[in-house]
């Protein structure tokens, strides 16, 4: 069984969050959260800073967990742990790469783009329901507090 943790981050300026787009094969194109797997001895937010500079090119501190969920079938189990990430402002986003694509092989990170957060339902994003809540969240302000681990799902 392929086993593990997966952060990804939440990144956001001026009413828009920080989103990157994947093409894989076999699969319909997807959006998610700029992130990638824990690596062995790092820590929560150590990852979350590092996938967040190697996909967007920005710097940025981590400011807590937001969200915990996971994804379980048959031959996988992932851990999802959503971070809330302040970027260095006044930087651009540059679309980055995904380490863990063999080399010579087709990228699979195809696009970066800042997404209104009321044009979210618009796009693919998964996991699924973490569309929602992003929503509402932001809309909110970001509140402390409240449910922080969401679901056992089949939708990643």
């Amino acid at each position: 069984m392929d086993f593990g943790i997966r952060v990804g981050t939440v990144v956001e300026r001026d009413g828009t969050l920080l989103l990157v787009r994947h093409e894989k094969p076999d699969r319909e194109p997807y959006w998610v959260l700029p992130g990638g797997r824990l690596e062995p001895g790092e820590t929560i937010p150590e990852c979350a800073e590092r996938e967040l500079m190697e996909e967007t090119g920005l710097e940025g501190h981590f400011a807590r967990i937001l969200y915990v969920s996971e994804f379980m079938s048959e031959d996988r189990h992932t851990v999802d742990v959503t971070a809330r990430i302040e970027a260095e402002p006044g930087r651009e986003a540059k679309l980055g790469s995904d380490p863990e694509v063999e080399e010579g092989s087709e990228p699979t990170l195809k696009e970066l783009r800042w997404v209104e957060v009321e044009d979210l339902n618009e796009l693919t994003l998964l996991p699924g329901w973490i569309k929602e809540r992003l929503i509402e969240d932001a809309t909110q302000g970001w509140p402390f507090g409240g449910e922080v681990y969401l679901r056992n799902g089949k939708d990643a």
